[in-house]
C-alpha cells in the first residue's frame, strides 16, 4: 500500500507539459514512413499511373464518339458537296442567316458567297433539318440537271470567284480537268459543255450553271411567271418536282406547294401564284426553259 509520502514522491517524478511547449511536426509522422522513405514514393507512381489509365480512357472514348460521327452517312456531307445545294437554295445560304457566326463556317457572305477554297473538302457545318434538305435535294434533283452552254471565258471567270474548283484546291480532280483548266484561254468562247465528263466533270458543271445562276441570271430567276400548262409540260420532263415528292416538306402556312395543279388546273394558262413556287422549283424551271431557248439558237452544248 502506497503512504501519503511515496505518493508524493511518484507526483514529483511525473514529468508534467510545460504551458509553451509545442508538438513536434515529427510526432505526427508514423515510425514506418520513418524508416522506409520509398513508401511515398510507391503511392505516388500508383496515383500517376491512376491518373495515366484515366486520361488513355478518356482519350479513347472521345476518339470513338469521333469515329462513331463521322461514320455516319447523314453528316458526310462536304463543303464541297453543299454548295451544288446552296446554289440552287439560296434561301439556307449563310448571308441569309441570321445567325452567320455559327452556320456555315466554310462559307464565305460579305463580298462572296462562295466556299472558304481551303475547306472545300471539310465537312459541313449545318444544322440537321438543313442537312435533311440537302440529303433529299440530293436523291431527288442532282439528277435533274439541265446542260446549257459554258463559253470558256465565262467558266475563267467562274474559277477566278469560286476557287475551290481550281485545281490546287481540289486534290480529287482529275488530271484531264486539271490539264484542261490550265490551257484555258480567257478569251475564247468555246462551250465547255461538249467536253466529256471524265474532263469536265458533271459537278463543276453544275457549280458553274448556279454560279450564274445566282451571279448574273437572278433576277431573270425571280420574275420567272410559269403558267399551270408550262409547269406540266416541265414535270413530265422532270418529274422529281412534282408536288408529291415535296409536299411534306416545303409546305407552311405561307407555301403551297403547286397545290393548284391538284385543283384541276393542269391544262390552264392562268399563271401559277408566287406562294406555290419555291427557289429550286424556279432555277429548274428557268435553266430548262434557257435551254430549251439556247438550243433552238444553236448555242446548247452536247
Amino acid at each position: 500500500m502506497v503512504d501519503d509520502e511515496d505518493r508524493d514522491t511518484l507526483e514529483s517524478e511525473r514529468e508534467l507539459p510545460k504551458e509553451d511547449e509545442t508538438l513536434d511536426e515529427s510526432k505526427f509522422i508514423q515510425e514506418q514512413y520513418k524508416s522506409d522513405p520509398t513508401t511515398i514514393w510507391v503511392w505516388l507512381f500508383f496515383l500517376a499511373a491512376f491518373l495515366l489509365l484515366a486520361w488513355g480512357v478518356g482519350s479513347q472514348l472521345s476518339g470513338y464518339l469521333q469515329q462513331g460521327s463521322e461514320a455516319k452517312p447523314f453528316l458526310q456531307v462536304t463543303n464541297r458537296d453543299f454548295s451544288l445545294f446552296l446554289w440552287q437554295n439560296p434561301e439556307f445560304m449563310r448571308i441569309n442567316s441570321k445567325n452567320k457566326s455559327a452556320y456555315l463556317p466554310g462559307f464565305e457572305y460579305l463580298d462572296k458567297v462562295n466556299m472558304v477554297p481551303k475547306t472545300a473538302d471539310q465537312y459541313v457545318v449545318a444544322p440537321p433539318e438543313v442537312l435533311f434538305r440537302y440529303h433529299t435535294w440530293s436523291r431527288l434533283l442532282k439528277g435533274e440537271y439541265v446542260a446549257r452552254p459554258i463559253p470558256t471565258d465565262e467558266f475563267v471567270e467562274f474559277l477566278e470567284y469560286e476557287e475551290a474548283w481550281q485545281p490546287e484546291y481540289w486534290p480529287k480532280a482529275p488530271g484531264a480537268y486539271k490539264e484542261l483548266v490550265q490551257g484555258l484561254k480567257p478569251t475564247s468562247h468555246d462551250d465547255l459543255q461538249a467536253q466529256p465528263l471524265s474532263v469536265l466533270p458533271l459537278d463543276v458543271r453544275m457549280a458553274f450553271q448556279g454560279w450564274k445562276n445566282f451571279r448574273f441570271e437572278g433576277q431573270q430567276i425571280n420574275d420567272v411567271k410559269p403558267t399551270y400548262k408550262a409547269m406540266v409540260a416541265f414535270l413530265r420532263a422532270h418529274p422529281h418536282y412534282q408536288r408529291s415528292y415535296w409536299r411534306n416538306i416545303v409546305d407552311t402556312d405561307r407555301l403551297h406547294y403547286l397545290v393548284g395543279l391538284t385543283n384541276g388546273k393542269a391544262n390552264s394558262d392562268e399563271v401559277i401564284p408566287a406562294d406555290q413556287l419555291t427557289p429550286f422549283l424556279k432555277v429548274g424551271f428557268f435553266n430548262a426553259q434557257s435551254a430549251m431557248k439556247e438550243a433552238a439558237s444553236g448555242k446548247q452544248g452536247k
